[in-house]
């Protein structure tokens, strides 16, 4: 079996062309990480204290997620990644810094990692479009880059 060194698209980046709810480049949106009560930077989200037998306002070091505003609207289209977070969950420091400061009512949305990152990934995104067509005996048959030129096609027909 063929075996490819990194990944081909850069994780950290959303694909404006995609809708910023759903599959972003497989960057799916799974739900509420943290909510803004307060002003931060362009590196930090400032919010309540962390509950944790609830799950509000629990981030966790490498979590990743995109910024959207109150009413759900994407402030840019970048995927952050949790580096830091303070003795009460608060404040959570980010990477890269983005475009502007964080505000109050400011939502943390996390987000899967790319369906490139890993075979297993790659596999169910594939099986997930057409289980017919990438069954497991095809899957066992691809290599890894037959995947990955799958995968993008299916993402993007007319950029490969």
């Amino acid at each position: 079996m063929a075996h490819q060194i990194g990944s081909m698209v850069d994780a950290s980046y959303v694909d404006k062309r995609r809708k910023p709810f759903g599959d972003t480049f497989n960057h799916t949106v799974l739900g509420l990480l943290f909510t803004c009560n307060a002003g931060g930077s362009t590196t930090t989200l400032v919010g309540a204290v962390a509950v944790l037998n609830t799950g509000v306002n629990v981030a966790r070091l490498g979590d990743r997620f995109m910024l959207q505003n109150a009413a759900g609207v994407p402030k840019e289209f970048t995927i952050f990644t949790v580096t830091a977070i303070g003795a009460t969950g608060t404040p959570v420091t980010f990477t890269p810094a983005a475009a502007v400061a964080t505000v109050s009512t400011d939502k943390a949305m996390l987000v899967d990692s790319s369906g490139v990152d890993d075979e297993a990934s790659l596999d169910a995104a594939l099986t997930a479009f057409n289980a017919t067509l990438y069954s497991a005996v095809r899957l066992a048959q691809m290599t890894q880059n037959d995947k990955v030129y799958a995968f993008r096609l299916i993402n993007d027909p007319t950029g490969v």
